[in-house]
């Protein structure tokens, strides 16, 4: 008979063993098996996500008035996607009005609380055309990360078709969400430091870069005045985002931008939809943009709130987050006016280089002149005509402008 001690280790080791079969490891998966799987289940279009939280599903159980809402957040909000629980009724209207379904997993039947039913459900959805992604956390997991991880990999193996959708909060553990398609975070930077936004994207980029994955987000929709600097300070946040690696919004919180009970939107309900108005044109090309392989930043000389900044004397200012990104000076493509962060990545899967160019002032338009030090052909797209454009190439260089917090999409051909 076993000593106590080496009769309790000898269970806690059963009981490990147990879960692992239950829950496979999240180590287990060589990353670079399923590459193909991992790019078909890619959303093929930026998502805007309307959310009204998570969990419990607090979205109108009744199918008429969640109709209604699914009217409004399309046709007013210009809301492309739904965080919600699955039904079949809710399939129907959500493909009735165009609108993808995020599934939330945190609902029933439940990632970890529930996972045979689960499994069950997800082996059903395989290849729905209406799912487009499923939701599994978004929150502080503490010393659950490597629970995360393993969520990510069930739902992977119960459904390889449709992307997952995992957050954290602020930086914090990304490094188990690495294989989720969508590696996601909070930090609602206009209200806790806009100086942080450029760290948190980079910490959530250079964790998707192995994986070759991409970002999400959860936005705060009130970051300024409604009517005012909100809609400024809204697409700011998306733009940068998107130059580095951002796919997918969930904006926080639909409470907060309409009435629940008539589904009438409020200021800053107007400012959202304006903002997701104006990526729309943009959303599917943004889709092609491969996750940057490089980020590159201009000095600045008036922050994101048009504010001049200190100057030092010993070396140009750049944003937090972005001194160590300066334009590399034997790079090919070369700044000479405006202020920007400018990423490089690939095109639609194939050898061409795409930047997307953020403004970083959200409040300033720019006008941007890039140099071309090697022979290329810019084509700038254009949100009025949704096409790519001939840019006018004059002596190496190229102009257009950047409206206030505003992108630019420039492929060379």
């Amino acid at each position: 008979m076993l000593p106590k001690l080496h009769r309790t280790a000898s269970l806690w080791a059963s009981l490990a063993l147990l879960c692992m079969s239950r829950f496979p490891s999240a180590g287990a998966e060589d990353p670079t098996e399923n590459r193909e799987a991992q790019a078909k289940r890619r959303p093929k279009t930026y998502l805007a996500i309307f959310i009204n939280g998570y969990g419990d599903d607090p979205l109108p159980k009744d199918p008429a008035q969640f109709e209604k809402l699914l009217e409004a957040i399309s046709k007013e909000g210009h809301f492309n996607s739904v965080l919600c629980k699955y039904t079949p009724e809710r399939e129907a209207l959500c493909k009735k009005h165009g609108l993808l379904m995020v599934v939330d997993l945190l609902a029933e039947p439940h990632v970890f609380k529930n996972p045979q039913e689960c499994e069950a459900l997800l082996k059903t959805l395989r290849n729905n055309p209406t799912v487009v992604a499923y939701h599994l956390w978004a929150d502080r997991f503490a010393n659950q990360g490597a629970g995360r991880a393993r969520d990510i990999d069930n739902v992977h193996a119960w459904d390889p078709t449709h992307a997952t959708y995992t957050g954290t909060y602020q930086s914090e553990g990304l490094h188990f969400l690495a294989k989720s398609d969508l590696i996601s975070y909070y930090d609602f930077a206009w209200k806790r430091g806009p100086q942080k936004n450029f760290p948190h994207l980079l910490a959530a980029w250079s964790t998707a870069k192995d994986t070759d994955n991409r970002l999400g987000r959860y936005c705060t929709t009130d970051a300024g005045l409604p009517g005012k600097g909100n809609f400024n300070r809204l697409l700011y946040t998306q733009t940068t985002s998107i130059a580095c690696g951002l796919r997918a919004a969930m904006w926080h919180i639909g409470s907060r931008i309409m009435n629940m009970e008539n589904f009438q939107w409020n200021g800053y309900g107007k400012d959202l939809a304006a903002v997701n108005a104006w990526i729309e044109p943009m959303r599917t090309e943004i889709a092609r943009i491969g996750l940057p392989t490089a980020i590159y930043s201009t000095p600045w000389t008036k922050d994101w709130n048009d504010r001049p900044v200190e100057l030092p004397t010993d070396k140009p200012a750049m944003p937090p987050g972005l001194e160590k990104n300066p334009f590399p000076a034997d790079f090919w493509i070369q700044p000479t006016s405006g202020e920007f962060i400018m990423t490089v990545s690939k095109y639609h899967d194939t050898d061409r280089d795409v930047v997307f160019l953020a403004n970083h002032n959200a409040y300033a338009a720019q006008h941007v002149t890039l140099k071309l030090t090697r022979a290329a052909k810019p084509r700038v797209f254009d949100r009025t005509t949704r096409t790519y454009t001939d840019a006018v190439v004059k002596d190496g260089s190229f102009s257009f402008p950047l409206e206030p917090a505003g992108g630019a999409i420039v492929v060379f051909e």
